[in-house]
Parts: structure tokens; sequence; C-alpha cells
């Protein structure tokens, strides 16, 4: 669990619009990020510095936007959870692209566009999972581990699926669900309540 995140704001008075929050959530979701490949490392897992190491950050990130837009959508209408989205989603690719770019190469627009495509394509599958209260069911969390299956190495692929359920869910959850309350709690007159 990340132990430091932008979890409120200081200048309570000020309303936030969904950009704002989605920026600031998404600076959270890419620690998360990072902070997942860095303990399957721990755990023995092969995700080193390369391409792999890109493809299953991008996989991870796609998952952690939609728990995002899970944990949005009951707090706003329609128009405001899609410009939440729609920002939370540029800024990820952004961040995506100019590190993916910096460290094995690539046009970071492209790498960007990949990004959100990929969204956009998970979304899909990812809307057919239940997510209640408790965060995604079993379903949820394991598509996110089959889509990473295909990139494990085969050493790899017996535990992914454990991992990315019992442990890489719940962090994210236990991370995602605060940051988003006390962001919504102390900003005055914000778009999602």
């Amino acid at each position: 669990m990340l132990r430091r995140t932008k979890s409120k704001w200081f200048a309570r008075d000020r309303p936030r619009d969904p950009a704002t929050l989605a920026s600031a959530v998404a600076f959270t979701i890419w620690r998360l990020g990072l902070e997942s490949i860095k303990r399957m490392r721990s755990a023995q897992f092969s995700i080193d510095a390369g391409a792999r190491y890109f493809v299953f950050l991008r996989e991870f990130l796609v998952f952690l936007v939609q728990i995002a837009d899970r944990l949005v959508a009951p707090r706003c209408d329609l128009p405001t959870r899609i410009a939440f989205l729609s920002a939370l989603c540029h800024r990820l690719g952004d961040l995506l692209g100019e590190n993916q770019s910096d460290l094995i190469g690539g046009d970071p627009v492209a790498i960007r566009r990949v990004f959100i495509d990929l969204v956009n394509q998970r979304a899909e599958d990812y809307a057919t999972f239940g997510f209640d209260a408790n965060g995604p069911d079993f379903a949820f969390a394991r598509y996110c581990a089959h889509q990473l299956l295909d990139e494990a190495e085969a050493t790899d692929r017996a535990w992914l699926v454990d991992q990315i359920i019992s442990i890489e869910t719940p962090a994210a959850i236990d991370t995602l669900r605060p940051l988003l309350d006390n962001l919504v709690e102390t900003a005055a007159g914000s778009a999602i309540a």
C-alpha cells in the first residue's frame, strides 16, 4: 500500500472540477501501478525493465482505471463521470507515453493512443463484471490477471492470477477508496459528491 498519496485538498473552499480530481487520482494510480510491479518483483515474478514491463504496467493501469471509474460512478451524473474518466485516461496516457518513450523509445503520442484504445476496448469486458461496496468481484480481478498471463514468463503463470486477486486488487481498493473519499470530501462544491 502506498504510504503517501495526495488524499485531500488543502484549499478546501475551492471547488474542483472532474479534470482536477482526475489529475490527483491519476498520479496515485500511476504510483499504484509502479508499486504493484515492485511488489511482484519482490515476490520473484519476472518483470524486467523493457517492453514486458510496460505491457504489464499498461494492462494494470487499465484495471485501476476501471476500479476508479466504478468508485466514482455512484457519486456523479453520467457527463461528470465521462469528463472524469476522460481526463484520468489522458493523464495516465501522458505519463505512460513520457516514461515509456524515455526508457525504451517510441512516440509518446502513439503510446498514449494505444493506452486509451486499450482502456476503451477493455471497458466493454469489465462492464460485465460485478463491483459492490467491497470492491470488484472475483471475475473482475481474474480478468485482469488473465490479460497479464499472455505476457508473463512461463514460470510466473501458475501464481500470477492468485497474486492479482489476493494481493494487488485489495491493495488498489485500500488505496483508491479512501483517496476518492478524502478528495471529494475536501473539495467544496465538487461535481463529484
